[in-house]
């Protein structure tokens, strides 16, 4: 699962953000226990089977059998000879205390800071979101991580694309990663952690890290506005999530 970045209209309206309630479940604290990893070679493919727990919120243990409040998570990865890479992905809600709904739900990487070039087959050109998308019209647009930023006078999530088929992340040779799902996704990339940008409040604490987050979402809450916060059909309740996310080296 992948926390997100606070936006200043994930709020519940009048100046009720439901940020808080995000951040006092402790979603952006995530503890991780492994149950089990198995590694295995079949037809020349290496197979890599983890099975995770992430608990909400700094946890010193996770004891088996008793109920928590996170996340069960399942990962298969096939790697396979070309360099290609295929993840299974199921992810199960578990407790009685979960948040009313994720910012985002999906997978966050960190990619080399050279591979700052974006090519995406979706919504764009310009950062759309659930919610606001409507707008943008589907196609392939190219951009770069500088590019798509948006200066928001309260720092904050940005840029995302929404409804794309594929994603290439490259350099300036054009070599790099290239992303699918099979189902729509929602994407977008920034220079900075997720932790600074949600820690800002102003521009200038804004420092570029040394690599670029790149988030891969299954879903994403929408936008709402200072008095009616986000609409309810956008939210991103907590439910079961499966996904296949195949990553493709380009050279």
């Amino acid at each position: 699962c992948s926390s997100a970045a606070r936006s200043i209209n994930w709020n519940e309206g009048f100046g009720n953000f439901v940020a808080t309630e995000f951040y006092s479940t402790g979603i952006d604290q995530l503890s991780y226990y492994p149950i089990y990893t198995r590694v295995s070679e079949v037809d020349g493919k290496v197979y890599v089977n983890i099975r995770q727990i992430a608990v909400f919120g700094k946890s010193n243990e996770y004891i088996r059998g008793f109920q928590y409040n996170g996340l069960e998570n399942i990962y298969t990865y096939i790697v396979e000879g070309n360099g290609e890479i295929t993840i299974h992905h199921t992810s199960k809600p578990q407790g009685r205390t979960l948040p009313l709904y994720f910012p985002r739900f999906g997978l966050t990487f960190t990619l080399d800071s050279s591979l700052d070039k974006v090519e995406w087959y979706g919504r764009g050109p310009q950062e759309n979101y659930p919610g606001r998308k409507s707008g943008y019209k589907i196609g392939i647009y190219n951009s770069t991580v500088n590019d798509m930023y948006v200066p928001y006078i309260k720092p904050g999530d940005y840029g995302l694309r929404t409804d794309n088929r594929w994603v290439k992340m490259t350099d300036d040779q054009g070599k790099g990663l290239q992303f699918e799902v099979n189902e729509l996704f929602n994407f977008n990339a920034y220079p900075f952690s997720t932790e600074n940008l949600t820690k800002s409040i102003n521009t200038y604490q804004l420092q570029k890290q040394d690599g670029i987050t790149f988030n891969l979402d299954y879903a994403t809450t929408g936008v709402g506005d200072s008095s009616s916060g986000v609409l309810r059909s956008y939210w991103v309740y907590p439910t079961m999530f499966e996904r296949e996310i195949k990553i493709s080296p380009l050279r």
